[in-house]
């Protein structure tokens, strides 16, 4: 295996593309989505038709699940590939959901929302002070008391320490993967193969590890209160070696 390969900063700009849509539609099952789903509901304790933002929200796993529930969602993401497939849906369902192509660092909306979710590892695609730029965002879309979903498996205590090499199969394909680890940035940088349905493409992409301290007190300096730090949708506790935090927030004083 070699590690010398770089990760442009703005990899995310042009890596979610219709085969890596495909891959996750394949690799995530839906009853891992229905779990998703179902902690989303239970812990932002809200109530059709409450407005829901989801920032990034991709192919829009999560949105059209709580849009199908009567939940106003509007999803943001940079990706017009995965967008496309989120509004073809929507708009066959007829879901009140509304998706705007646009990068998670900019969007905008016009009033506060009930409600905020950023799925996935989108919130370690930054360096540290981009990442309080966009939880200060974050605080100022929702109302005085709106609760805040991120979830993430790049937190230190998922991940280290860290395998240089990873890779499974999913039905159609595999992944394959190299990693580096930059100890003075605390950054990961990885060499992805994916092969779908016989053709093989490469993906680049790094993340952003800290603590999951770190993003409590980020989290504060931003005007977020926690209310509480859980290591899977079944509510664990987080821990070292859980392989996901999913943090729950609210919103307590202005950004």
């Amino acid at each position: 295996m070699t590690t010398n390969f770089s990760v442009p900063s703005d990899w995310y700009l042009n890596f979610f593309t219709a085969p890596v849509m495909r891959f996750w539609e394949a690799a995530v099952p839906p009853a891992a989505t229905e779990a998703d789903v179902a902690f989303l509901v239970r812990h932002l304790a809200l109530k059709p038709p409450a407005r829901i933002l989801d920032v990034a929200c991709g192919a829009g796993r999560h949105a059209l699940r709580l849009a199908k529930s009567g939940f106003h969602i509007t999803g943001f993401d940079r990706s017009e590939a995965a967008l496309a497939r989120a509004v073809a849906i929507a708009d066959a369902e007829s879901l009140p959901a509304h998706f705007v192509c646009v990068d998670m660092l900019d969007f905008e909306v016009d009033a506060p929302a009930d409600a905020l979710i950023c799925m996935g590892n989108s919130l370690g695609y930054f360096e540290p002070a981009m990442t309080m730029q966009l939880l200060h965002r974050f605080a100022r879309s929702l109302r005085q008391g709106g609760r805040l979903i991120l979830d993430t498996s790049i937190c230190a205590e998922s991940l280290l320490p860290l395998a240089s090499e990873r890779s499974f199969s999913f039905p159609g394909g595999t992944y394959e993967q190299e990693i580096a680890y930059d100890a003075g940035q605390s950054l990961i940088r990885t060499r992805a193969h994916l092969t779908l349905d016989g053709e093989r493409h490469e993906l680049l992409y790094r993340h952003f590890v800290m603590t999951s301290g770190e993003l409590v007190r980020m989290l504060r300096a931003a005007g977020f209160g926690i209310r509480g730090l859980y290591g899977d949708n079944a509510d664990a506790p987080f821990g070292p070696g859980s392989q996901r935090l999913l943090l729950v927030a609210e919103r307590r004083t202005p950004s």
